[in-house]
C-alpha cells in the first residue's frame, strides 16, 4: 500500500491527468513503493524489461556502457520522470542502468499495470512514445561517440531533429553516383559498402557515412546495401554544418576522418579547417606497454637452462634446441620492445610474418648477391678491412631486407611513421636471427659448446646496435618517400624533400652497417667505432620512435576527444584493460579509444 501523499502525487502527474479516479485506483493499487540508498541500483543495464518506474522523490542518474566499454551519463532525472518505459514499449533487455543519488523513493508499475494505463489514456501512451524516440536518439547520439563533445543539454535537441529509419535485410539505402544531402548513423545492424575497384567495408554501430560527400560537394563513391536488417539515424545536411561550424572538436575530428579515408578530396573541403590539437611535450604521452620484458625473461630464461644442458649433457639435440632459441631471444626481445611502443599496431601474427618472410626472401638473396658481387668468392675469404667489402655488404645486406619492407609500406593500411619502425625493426630481427643461427652452426660441431655458446650469447646481446635498428631507419626512408607520408601529420613536405630524406635514412643504415663490420687493425679502435655505430643508431632509433609517437597521439587524439563523464556511481562498470581490435583494418587501438586512427571505422568489445 502507497501512501496518500504517493497517491495524490499520482493524480497531479501530468501524464496521468484525465484519468477517471477508479480506472486510477486499479492501476494505483497494483503499484508498489521501492526505497533505495544512495549508490543502490533501480536498474540495471541488459537484464530484463519486466517493469518501470516513476520517480516520487529523490534524483536518479541514467548510465549505459558505450561500445568500447566506457560508461556515460545519459540523463540526470527528478521527481515525476518515468524510467524503464523503453525496454516494455518496444519489449528489449534494459538499454541503461539508473542509479539513486542520495535517497530515492520511486512507484514500480509492472508490465500489466502499464499496459492498462497505455489502453486507458491514449495522450498517456502518446507522450511516453514521443519521450522514448528522444531518449532513444539522445541514447544512441552519445554511444556514436563521434557527437561525444557536445554538452548533454545540447545533444538532446539534436535528438529532437534526427530521424530512425528501419531498413531491410538487401534493402539499397544510397546508390553509387547519387547526391547525398544527409549524414548517416548506424545505430545497429550491418550495412556494406559496394565500389567500384573498392574493397567491400562493413559499417555497424557506431560508423558513420556521408561526411565526405556533404564536406566535399561530390557524390556518393559508394553503394550502402544493408547486410542484415538494421536502423539507422538521419542527420539532414543543413543541421550536420552547423553542428561542425559551431564544434571545433567535432570538426576537427570529421576533418580527421576525411583526411584517412579520402585524402585526395581535402582540397575540396568547403568549410575552415580551424585550429588542430597538438602534443606540446612527451609528458602527455601515455606509458608505453611493457609486455616486452615477458618475452626477453621467458626467452632468455630458456636460452639460459638450454646453454647449461648443452654444456653439461653433450647432446646434440641440446645444442641444436640451445642454437634456435640463442638465435631469436635478442631479435624477437628487441622487435617485442620497439612494437610495445606503439599506439597504434597490428597484431603479433602479422609482426611476425614480417620477421619470418624477410629471414625466408633476405637471406638467401644477400648470400648469392654477394657471392656474385664480390667476384663469387667464399664467405670466409672476405677481407673487411678493405673498406669495399664491408661497404658492398652492407648495401647488399640492407637492399634485400627491404624487399618485404618496400611491399609492406606502399600498402595504404601503413599510415604511420611507426608502422615504417616497427615492421622494419621486424624485417632486420628476422635476418639478423637466421644469421646468428648460421654462425653459430659452423661451431655446432666442436667439441665443446662453448663457441657456439660464445657466439649466440654475444650476438643476442648486441642485437639491439645491428640489423634491426638499421632495418627500421632504412625502412622509415622508405616511408617518406612513399604516397602515404603525404597524408601523415608530421609534414606534407615536397617530393624532392621526402626523397632527400629517404636517401639520408638508407644511406645512414648502410654506413653504420659497413662501420660495423669493417675490421679496423685495432681492436681498441674497432670496439670504439663500434661502441659509437650503435648508440648513433639507438639515438636515431629513439628519435624515431617519439616522433612516430607523437604522431599516432595526435591522430589519437583528433579523432577521440577526451571527454569527462560525471557519473557518481561508477564502481559497478567493469575498469577495461585489454587493446580494442579493429575489424575494418586489423589494427590494434589503446583501451578506451573510440575509433580507430588508421580507418576511422568504429571500435567495439568483442
Amino acid at each position: 500500500m502507497i501512501p496518500n501523499t504517493a497517491v495524490d502525487f499520482l493524480r497531479d502527474h501530468p501524464l496521468l491527468r484525465g484519468i477517471p479516479d477508479d480506472e486510477l485506483r486499479n492501476v494505483i493499487d497494483a503499484i508498489k513503493l521501492v526505497s533505495l540508498e544512495d549508490g543502490q541500483r533501480l536498474l540495471m543495464e541488459a537484464s530484463t524489461s519486466k517493469d518501470c518506474f516513476i520517480i516520487w522523490q529523490g534524483k536518479v542518474q541514467v548510465t549505459s556502457v558505450n561500445l568500447v566499454g566506457k560508461a556515460l551519463l545519459l540523463a540526470e532525472l527528478g521527481p515525476g520522470e518515468l524510467v524503464g518505459e523503453i525496454g516494455l514499449i518496444r519489449n528489449l533487455q534494459r538499454s541503461a542502468s539508473v542509479t539513486a543519488i542520495g535517497q530515492v523513493r520511486a512507484l514500480r508499475l509492472d508490465r500489466p499495470s502499464f499496459e492498462y494505463l497505455a489502453n486507458l489514456s491514449p495522450l498517456f501512451y502518446e507522450s511516453v512514445l514521443v519521450n522514448i524516440r528522444i531518449r532513444m536518439i539522445h541514447s544512441m547520439l552519445r554511444k556514436a561517440t563521434i557527437w561525444s563533445v557536445i554538452p548533454d543539454a545540447e545533444l538532446r535537441g539534436l535528438a529532437e531533429i534526427t530521424m530512425i529509419k528501419k531498413v531491410m535485410k538487401g534493402e539499397e539505402i544510397i546508390a553509387e553516383g547519387a547526391v547525398i544531402d544527409q549524414f548517416l548513423m548506424i545505430s545497429s545492424g550491418s550495412i556494406e559498402l559496394r565500389g567500384r575497384k573498392r574493397r567491400k567495408i562493413v559499417l555497424r554501430e557506431g560508423d558513420f557515412y556521408g561526411e565526405t560527400e556533404l564536406l566535399t560537394d561530390t557524390v556518393s563513391s559508394h553503394t550502402l546495401i544493408a547486410v542484415e536488417d538494421s536502423e539507422i539515424l538521419i542527420m539532414g545536411k543543413l543541421e550536420f554544418l552547423t553542428i561542425l561550424d559551431y564544434y571545433a572538436p567535432v570538426r576537427q575530428q570529421l576533418i580527421k576522418v576525411l583526411n584517412i579515408r579520402t585524402p585526395h578530396l581535402m582540397e575540396k573541403v568547403t568549410i575552415a579547417f580551424g585550429e588542430e590539437f597538438i602534443v606540446e611535450d612527451n609528458e602527455s604521452l601515455p606509458k608505453a606497454k611493457d609486455k616486452w620484458m615477458d618475452q626477453l625473461l621467458w626467452l632468455g630464461g630458456g636460452f639460459l637452462v638450454l646453454s647449461l644442458l648443452a654444456l653439461f649433457l653433450h647432446s646434440q639435440w641440446w645444442k641444436i634446441a640451445a642454437l634456435i632459441v640463442g638465435g631469436v631471444v635478442g631479435p624477437v626481445a628487441f622487435v617485442a620492445f620497439v612494437r610495445s611502443q606503439q599506439l597504434v599496431g597490428f597484431r603479433q601474427m602479422r609482426v611476425g610474418l614480417v620477421f619470418v618472410s624477410t629471414a625466408i626472401v633476405a637471406i638467401p638473396l644477400a648470400w648469392y648477391l654477394e657471392r656474385i658481387w664480390l667476384f663469387e668468392v667464399k664467405a670466409n675469404s672476405f677481407d673487411f678491412s678493405q673498406l669495399y667489402v664491408p661497404l658492398s655488404v652492407a648495401l647488399i645486406e640492407e637492399t634485400a631486407k627491404l624487399l618485404i619492407c618496400v611491399i609492406l609500406v606502399r600498402t595504404r593500411k601503413i599510415q604511420f611513421l611507426m608502422d615504417a619502425v616497427v615492421f622494419g625493426a621486424a624485417a632486420g630481427m628476422g635476418f639478423a636471427a637466421v644469421e646468428s643461427i648460421i654462425y653459430g652452426w659452423v661451431h655446432l660441431d666442436e667439441a665443446s659448446s662453448l663457441g657456439m655458446l660464445a657466439v649466440l650469447w654475444m650476438r643476442a646481446l648486441l642485437s639491439p646496435f645491428g640489423h634491426g635498428t638499421w632495418t627500421a631507419i632504412a625502412t622509415v626512408g622508405i616511408w617518406y618517400a612513399s604516397s602515404m607520408h603525404k597524408n601523415s601529420n608530421l609534414g606534407n613536405g615536397k617530393p624532392w624533400t621526402r626523397w632527400r630524406h629517404a636517401m639520408e635514412m638508407f644511406l645512414a643504415a648502410v654506413v653504420m652497417h659497413a662501420l660495423w663490420n669493417y675490421r679496423f687493425e685495432s681492436g681498441l679502435i674497432k670496439a670504439g667505432a663500434m661502441t659509437l655505430v650503435g648508440f648513433m643508431g639507438l639515438y636515431l632509433l629513439f628519435s624515431l620512435l617519439r616522433r612516430g609517437r607523437r604522431e599516432e597521439f595526435h591522430v589519437l587524439n583528433m579523432l577521440n576527444p577526451t571527454t569527462h563523464e560525471a557519473i557518481l556511481h561508477d564502481d559497478q562498470v567493469k575498469t577495461m584493460t585489454q587493446e580494442l581490435y579493429c575489424e575494418g583494418c586489423g589494427s590494434m587501438s589503446p583501451q578506451g579509444t573510440r575509433y580507430c586512427a588508421r580507418c576511422s571505422q568504429a571500435l567495439r568489445i568483442k
